[in-house]
Protein backbone atom coordinates (compact mmCIF):
# COMPACT_ATOMS: atom_id res chain seq x y z
CA UNK A 1 0.00 0.00 0.00
CA UNK A 2 1.38 3.38 -1.00
CA UNK A 3 2.07 5.65 1.93
CA UNK A 4 -0.34 8.53 2.35
CA UNK A 5 2.34 10.80 3.75
CA UNK A 6 5.41 12.07 1.91
CA UNK A 7 8.67 13.32 3.39
CA UNK A 8 9.65 16.79 2.25
CA UNK A 9 12.88 18.63 2.98
CA UNK A 10 11.83 21.93 4.65
CA UNK A 11 14.75 23.70 2.92
CA UNK A 12 13.27 22.79 -0.47
CA UNK A 13 9.97 24.54 0.26
CA UNK A 14 9.86 28.11 -1.11
CA UNK A 15 9.66 30.90 1.47
CA UNK A 16 6.31 32.11 0.11
CA UNK A 17 4.86 28.63 0.57
CA UNK A 18 6.19 28.50 4.13
CA UNK A 19 4.41 31.81 4.85
CA UNK A 20 1.17 30.48 3.38
CA UNK A 21 1.50 27.29 5.41
CA UNK A 22 2.09 29.32 8.57
CA UNK A 23 -1.03 31.40 7.87
CA UNK A 24 -3.04 28.22 7.38
CA UNK A 25 -1.71 26.91 10.67
CA UNK A 26 -2.75 30.12 12.43
CA UNK A 27 -6.21 29.84 10.83
CA UNK A 28 -6.59 26.28 12.10
CA UNK A 29 -5.56 27.31 15.62
CA UNK A 30 -8.07 30.17 15.51
CA UNK A 31 -10.70 27.74 14.31
CA UNK A 32 -10.07 25.41 17.23
CA UNK A 33 -10.27 28.40 19.60
CA UNK A 34 -13.61 29.44 18.06
CA UNK A 35 -14.88 25.88 18.44
CA UNK A 36 -14.07 25.94 22.14
CA UNK A 37 -15.74 29.34 22.58
CA UNK A 38 -18.85 28.21 20.70
CA UNK A 39 -19.12 25.06 22.81
CA UNK A 40 -18.83 27.10 26.01
CA UNK A 41 -21.43 29.63 24.83
CA UNK A 42 -23.85 26.94 23.71
CA UNK A 43 -23.43 25.11 27.00
CA UNK A 44 -24.16 28.26 29.01
CA UNK A 45 -26.88 29.63 26.72
CA UNK A 46 -28.39 26.78 24.69
CA UNK A 47 -30.20 27.88 21.56
CA UNK A 48 -33.90 27.08 21.86
CA UNK A 49 -34.56 24.65 19.02
CA UNK A 50 -38.16 25.75 18.34
CA UNK A 51 -36.98 29.33 17.73
CA UNK A 52 -34.72 28.64 14.76
CA UNK A 53 -36.64 25.58 13.54
CA UNK A 54 -39.91 27.49 13.33
CA UNK A 55 -38.17 30.41 11.64
CA UNK A 56 -37.02 28.07 8.87
CA UNK A 57 -40.42 26.41 8.59
CA UNK A 58 -41.99 29.79 7.88
CA UNK A 59 -39.83 30.23 4.82
CA UNK A 60 -41.94 30.01 1.62
CA UNK A 61 -40.45 26.73 0.44
CA UNK A 62 -42.30 23.44 0.27
CA UNK A 63 -41.93 20.15 -1.57
CA UNK A 64 -43.89 21.65 -4.48
CA UNK A 65 -41.40 24.46 -5.07
CA UNK A 66 -38.40 22.23 -4.39
CA UNK A 67 -39.72 19.54 -6.75
CA UNK A 68 -40.40 22.05 -9.51
CA UNK A 69 -36.88 23.47 -9.16
CA UNK A 70 -35.28 20.02 -9.27
CA UNK A 71 -37.38 19.00 -12.28
CA UNK A 72 -36.33 22.08 -14.29
CA UNK A 73 -32.66 21.52 -13.45
CA UNK A 74 -32.80 17.83 -14.40
CA UNK A 75 -34.54 18.62 -17.68
CA UNK A 76 -31.98 21.30 -18.47
CA UNK A 77 -29.13 18.90 -17.75
CA UNK A 78 -30.69 16.13 -19.87
CA UNK A 79 -31.33 18.51 -22.78
CA UNK A 80 -27.71 19.64 -22.75
CA UNK A 81 -26.57 16.00 -22.64
CA UNK A 82 -28.79 15.07 -25.60
CA UNK A 83 -27.54 18.08 -27.57
CA UNK A 84 -23.94 17.11 -26.86
CA UNK A 85 -24.58 13.52 -28.00
CA UNK A 86 -26.21 14.76 -31.20
CA UNK A 87 -23.21 16.97 -31.96
CA UNK A 88 -20.87 14.04 -31.31
CA UNK A 89 -22.91 11.83 -33.64
CA UNK A 90 -22.61 14.53 -36.33
CA UNK A 91 -18.85 14.64 -35.87
CA UNK A 92 -18.84 18.06 -34.22
CA UNK A 93 -16.59 17.17 -31.28
CA UNK A 94 -15.62 20.76 -30.48
CA UNK A 95 -19.26 21.85 -30.25
CA UNK A 96 -20.09 18.91 -27.99
CA UNK A 97 -17.12 19.75 -25.77
CA UNK A 98 -18.29 23.35 -25.42
CA UNK A 99 -21.78 22.16 -24.47
CA UNK A 100 -20.34 19.91 -21.76
CA UNK A 101 -18.15 22.71 -20.44
CA UNK A 102 -21.12 25.10 -20.29
CA UNK A 103 -23.35 22.67 -18.40
CA UNK A 104 -22.36 24.13 -15.04
CA UNK A 105 -23.20 27.63 -16.22
CA UNK A 106 -26.53 26.40 -17.60
CA UNK A 107 -27.29 24.72 -14.28
CA UNK A 108 -26.60 27.92 -12.36
CA UNK A 109 -28.54 30.18 -14.75
CA UNK A 110 -31.56 27.87 -14.64
CA UNK A 111 -31.42 27.70 -10.84
CA UNK A 112 -31.30 31.48 -10.49
CA UNK A 113 -34.12 31.96 -12.98
CA UNK A 114 -36.42 29.42 -11.32
CA UNK A 115 -35.74 30.79 -7.82
CA UNK A 116 -36.49 34.36 -8.95
CA UNK A 117 -39.68 33.11 -10.61
CA UNK A 118 -40.83 31.23 -7.50
CA UNK A 119 -40.14 34.17 -5.18
CA UNK A 120 -41.99 36.62 -7.42
CA UNK A 121 -44.89 34.24 -8.04
CA UNK A 122 -45.59 34.11 -4.34
CA UNK A 123 -45.21 37.86 -4.06
CA UNK A 124 -42.59 37.33 -1.39
CA UNK A 125 -39.37 39.11 -0.56
CA UNK A 126 -35.75 38.00 -0.49
CA UNK A 127 -35.75 38.55 3.26
CA UNK A 128 -38.70 36.23 3.68
CA UNK A 129 -37.24 33.64 1.32
CA UNK A 130 -33.58 33.63 2.39
CA UNK A 131 -33.24 36.06 5.29
CA UNK A 132 -31.34 38.57 3.13
CA UNK A 133 -31.40 42.02 4.68
CA UNK A 134 -31.89 40.51 8.14
CA UNK A 135 -28.93 42.00 10.02
CA UNK A 136 -26.10 44.19 8.75
CA UNK A 137 -24.18 42.81 5.78
CA UNK A 138 -20.80 43.20 7.50
CA UNK A 139 -22.13 41.34 10.54
CA UNK A 140 -23.25 38.43 8.37
CA UNK A 141 -19.95 38.37 6.49
CA UNK A 142 -18.09 38.32 9.80
CA UNK A 143 -20.27 35.46 11.03
CA UNK A 144 -19.53 33.58 7.82
CA UNK A 145 -15.79 33.99 8.38
CA UNK A 146 -16.04 32.86 12.00
CA UNK A 147 -18.21 29.84 11.17
CA UNK A 148 -15.79 28.92 8.38
CA UNK A 149 -12.79 29.05 10.72
CA UNK A 150 -14.69 27.02 13.31
CA UNK A 151 -15.66 24.39 10.73
CA UNK A 152 -12.23 23.93 9.14
CA UNK A 153 -10.48 21.96 11.92
CA UNK A 154 -13.38 19.48 11.99
CA UNK A 155 -13.54 19.22 8.20
CA UNK A 156 -9.76 18.71 7.94
CA UNK A 157 -9.88 16.02 10.62
CA UNK A 158 -12.58 14.05 8.82
CA UNK A 159 -10.81 14.65 5.51
CA UNK A 160 -7.72 12.99 6.97
CA UNK A 161 -9.86 10.14 8.33
CA UNK A 162 -11.39 9.68 4.87
CA UNK A 163 -7.96 9.56 3.21
CA UNK A 164 -6.69 7.03 5.75
CA UNK A 165 -9.73 4.80 5.19
CA UNK A 166 -9.49 4.93 1.40
CA UNK A 167 -5.72 4.36 1.46
CA UNK A 168 -6.06 1.38 3.77
CA UNK A 169 -8.64 -0.10 1.37
CA UNK A 170 -6.41 0.54 -1.63
CA UNK A 171 -8.89 2.95 -3.21
CA UNK A 172 -7.77 6.00 -5.22
CA UNK A 173 -7.77 9.50 -3.76
CA UNK A 174 -9.44 11.18 -6.70
CA UNK A 175 -10.46 14.81 -7.17
CA UNK A 176 -13.44 16.32 -8.92
CA UNK A 177 -13.07 16.42 -12.74
CA UNK A 178 -13.46 20.22 -12.74
CA UNK A 179 -10.57 20.52 -10.28
CA UNK A 180 -8.41 18.22 -12.39
CA UNK A 181 -9.21 20.37 -15.43
CA UNK A 182 -8.27 23.59 -13.61
CA UNK A 183 -4.96 22.09 -12.45
CA UNK A 184 -4.02 20.71 -15.88
CA UNK A 185 -1.41 23.07 -17.42
CA UNK A 186 -2.28 21.81 -20.92
CA UNK A 187 -5.84 23.12 -20.76
CA UNK A 188 -6.85 26.57 -22.14
CA UNK A 189 -6.21 29.31 -19.59
CA UNK A 190 -9.48 31.14 -20.33
CA UNK A 191 -11.52 27.98 -19.73
CA UNK A 192 -9.64 27.36 -16.47
CA UNK A 193 -10.38 30.92 -15.33
CA UNK A 194 -14.02 30.47 -16.33
CA UNK A 195 -14.34 27.32 -14.20
CA UNK A 196 -12.48 28.98 -11.33
CA UNK A 197 -14.94 31.89 -11.29
CA UNK A 198 -17.88 29.48 -11.32
CA UNK A 199 -16.34 27.48 -8.47
CA UNK A 200 -15.49 30.50 -6.33
CA UNK A 201 -18.55 32.69 -6.93
CA UNK A 202 -21.25 30.80 -8.81
CA UNK A 203 -21.20 27.51 -6.91
CA UNK A 204 -21.40 29.00 -3.38
CA UNK A 205 -24.35 31.24 -4.27
CA UNK A 206 -26.36 28.66 -6.23
CA UNK A 207 -25.61 25.60 -4.09
CA UNK A 208 -26.40 27.44 -0.87
CA UNK A 209 -29.62 28.81 -2.33
CA UNK A 210 -30.60 25.28 -3.36
CA UNK A 211 -29.51 23.16 -0.41
CA UNK A 212 -29.72 25.54 2.52
CA UNK A 213 -32.13 28.14 1.15
CA UNK A 214 -34.75 25.88 -0.44
CA UNK A 215 -34.17 22.22 0.50
CA UNK A 216 -33.54 22.68 4.23
CA UNK A 217 -36.75 24.67 4.99
CA UNK A 218 -38.77 22.29 2.78
CA UNK A 219 -37.40 19.31 4.74
CA UNK A 220 -38.02 21.02 8.07
CA UNK A 221 -41.73 21.13 7.34
CA UNK A 222 -41.83 17.33 7.46
CA UNK A 223 -39.12 16.23 9.87
CA UNK A 224 -36.83 17.28 12.72
CA UNK A 225 -33.95 19.77 12.27
CA UNK A 226 -31.35 17.03 12.77
CA UNK A 227 -32.87 14.79 10.10
CA UNK A 228 -33.38 17.70 7.72
CA UNK A 229 -29.72 18.73 8.03
CA UNK A 230 -28.58 15.12 7.69
CA UNK A 231 -30.58 14.47 4.51
CA UNK A 232 -29.68 17.79 2.83
CA UNK A 233 -25.99 17.29 3.68
CA UNK A 234 -25.93 13.74 2.32
CA UNK A 235 -27.36 14.89 -1.00
CA UNK A 236 -24.92 17.81 -1.12
CA UNK A 237 -21.94 15.49 -0.59
CA UNK A 238 -23.21 12.87 -3.05
CA UNK A 239 -23.84 15.19 -6.02
CA UNK A 240 -20.16 16.20 -6.14
CA UNK A 241 -19.42 12.68 -7.46
CA UNK A 242 -16.09 12.38 -5.65
CA UNK A 243 -15.97 9.35 -3.32
CA UNK A 244 -12.81 10.53 -1.54
CA UNK A 245 -14.52 13.82 -0.62
CA UNK A 246 -17.91 12.50 0.53
CA UNK A 247 -17.08 12.47 4.25
CA UNK A 248 -15.43 15.92 4.53
CA UNK A 249 -18.07 17.47 2.23
CA UNK A 250 -20.83 15.98 4.36
CA UNK A 251 -19.25 17.40 7.51
CA UNK A 252 -18.86 20.81 5.88
CA UNK A 253 -22.47 20.71 4.65
CA UNK A 254 -23.62 20.04 8.22
CA UNK A 255 -21.64 23.11 9.33
CA UNK A 256 -23.28 25.17 6.56
CA UNK A 257 -26.73 24.00 7.66
CA UNK A 258 -26.01 24.80 11.30
CA UNK A 259 -24.79 28.27 10.37
CA UNK A 260 -27.96 28.93 8.37
CA UNK A 261 -30.21 27.68 11.14
CA UNK A 262 -28.43 29.72 13.80
CA UNK A 263 -28.30 32.98 11.83
CA UNK A 264 -31.30 32.74 9.50
CA UNK A 265 -29.42 34.55 6.73
CA UNK A 266 -28.27 32.71 3.60
CA UNK A 267 -25.34 35.13 3.25
CA UNK A 268 -23.55 33.38 6.14
CA UNK A 269 -23.27 29.92 4.51
CA UNK A 270 -22.52 31.60 1.16
CA UNK A 271 -19.48 33.32 2.70
CA UNK A 272 -18.40 30.03 4.30
CA UNK A 273 -18.76 28.17 1.00
CA UNK A 274 -16.93 30.90 -0.93
CA UNK A 275 -14.00 30.80 1.49
CA UNK A 276 -13.92 27.00 1.40
CA UNK A 277 -13.76 26.81 -2.40
CA UNK A 278 -11.33 29.72 -2.72
CA UNK A 279 -8.85 28.43 -0.13
CA UNK A 280 -9.07 24.83 -1.36
CA UNK A 281 -8.44 25.78 -4.98
CA UNK A 282 -5.71 28.28 -4.08
CA UNK A 283 -3.84 25.72 -1.99
CA UNK A 284 -3.98 23.16 -4.81
CA UNK A 285 -2.72 25.70 -7.35
CA UNK A 286 0.06 26.87 -5.02
CA UNK A 287 1.14 23.32 -4.23
CA UNK A 288 1.01 22.30 -7.89
CA UNK A 289 3.12 25.34 -8.82
CA UNK A 290 5.78 25.21 -6.10
CA UNK A 291 5.73 21.64 -4.78
CA UNK A 292 4.37 19.52 -7.66
CA UNK A 293 5.51 16.26 -6.04
CA UNK A 294 2.89 16.77 -3.32
CA UNK A 295 0.04 17.07 -5.84
CA UNK A 296 0.50 14.17 -8.27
Amino acid sequence: MESLFQTVDPASIPFALQVIGSLMGVAIVLGVAFDVVLLILMRRHPLARPAYAERMRRRPWSWREAGFLIMVLILGFLCSQVLAEILLALGMESGAQHIMQLQTLLFQVLAVGVIIYLVRRRGGSWRGAFGLGDGHVLLRIGQGVLFYLAAMPVVLFYGLVSMLILTSLGLPLDRQPAVEFMLDPTQPLLMQLYLAVLAIIGAPVIEEALFRGVALPALLRHTTPARAMLFASLIFAAIHLTPSAVIPLFVFAMALSLAYLYTGNILVPIVMHLLFNTVSLAMLVVARTWVPDLVP
